[in-house]
């Protein structure tokens, strides 16, 4: 997901749970920042869903996500990455490598 002209999705279900985890361990989060982010075009969501409703039943709805507010600062070292990967302590904004 490097290219910078990619449109971010992430997967809903009809209850509001996001789609999480990877390949092989999927699951379903309450929280957005959790969710699994994919590229629309080069993970070929509207492919991968309708194999996912005609073989499974399973209908998920597309959210684009603003290119704006995909990326936080961590708050110790000032490394910019996608939200996902960043955690909030309920003070400050840290990357994996500043997380204690």
């Amino acid at each position: 997901m490097t290219e910078p002209h990619a449109i971010h999705v992430v997967l809903q279900s009809w209850d509001g749970k996001y789609l999480a985890g990877q390949t092989g361990a999927w699951s379903f989060s309450d929280q957005i920042d959790q969710a699994r982010v994919f590229d629309y075009i080069a993970d070929r969501i509207p492919e991968q869903l309708e194999k996912l409703e005609q073989g499974h039943g399973i209908s998920l709805a597309v959210l684009p996500l603003d290119p704006r507010a995909r990326f936080e600062t961590c708050d110790r070292c000032g490394e910019r990455m996608m939200a996902f990967r960043i955690y909030f302590d309920g003070k400050e904004y840290l990357c994996p490598e500043c997380r204690p």
